[in-house]
């Protein structure tokens, strides 16, 4: 009897051990997600499809992962469609958007990976109307009030901030999701009125970042 129970507690402490060293093995330590982080690549470039179906437009990003916490890259966006014949008051032509990110990830995540936080900022350039409201301080020359529409090109910059999450899969595929908004610095008041004409311009003073991209990891 003696010999059965040492022998059940042999294998009862064999079988704990092994449960442990099994757990030790699913939870990387901060070495293994190192070493996955750079098997996968520093480089990333990434296609975001939400403008492409929507206006369409070609917003294209790059983003170098600095560590598995933290990186910075460069969003270049150009407009395809033709807005002559829309409803539509501000467009943006063409843009630049660095940013820079930090990343907070789980253990089992291969760095540049999961939520993060984002501060960007954003150099414009587009079309917007604006609205002239020409009259004649003359009251003896009545009817020649009017407004007039004008399209007008602009530029900005703006700055602003954003919040995300990422996936990665070993093969170095990315998707990821992310929503923000910045305000222009460059925005003119929008009613500015001089002699014999008032002005409203169209174009807004936030911006909103944020999209669904697709991307490989290199």
């Amino acid at each position: 009897m003696k010999h059965f129970l040492l022998l059940l507690f042999l294998l009862t402490t064999i079988f704990s051990h092994s449960q442990e060293v099994q757990k030790v093995e699913v939870l990387k330590n901060d070495n293994q997600v190192t070493e996955l982080f750079e098997s996968l690549g520093k480089n990333e470039l990434k296609f975001d499809i939400a403008p492409l179906l929507a206006f369409p437009a070609l917003d294209v990003n790059y983003e170098r992962i600095n560590d598995p916490y933290s990186s910075y890259g460069l969003s270049l966006y150009l407009n395809l469609s033709n807005n002559d014949s829309s409803n539509v008051t501000w467009v943006d032509k063409f843009s630049l958007t660095p940013f820079y990110r930090f990343y907070f990830f789980n253990k089992r995540d291969f760095g540049g990976s999961g939520f993060f936080a984002e501060v960007f900022s954003k150099f414009s350039f587009g079309e917007h109307d604006v609205e002239y409201y020409n009259y004649n301080p003359d009251v003896n020359s009545p009817g020649i009030d009017y407004w007039e529409t004008v399209e007008e090109n602009y530029f900005d910059i703006a700055l602003g901030a954003a919040i995300g999450n990422k996936w990665v899969n070993k093969k170095g595929w990315t998707f990821e999701i992310s929503l923000g908004v910045g305000r222009f610095l460059l925005n003119p008041s929008e009613d500015n009125s001089t002699i014999g004409r008032e002005v409203n311009s169209f174009k807004p003073e936030a911006v909103i970042r944020g999209g669904l991209s697709i991307g490989k990891r290199f």
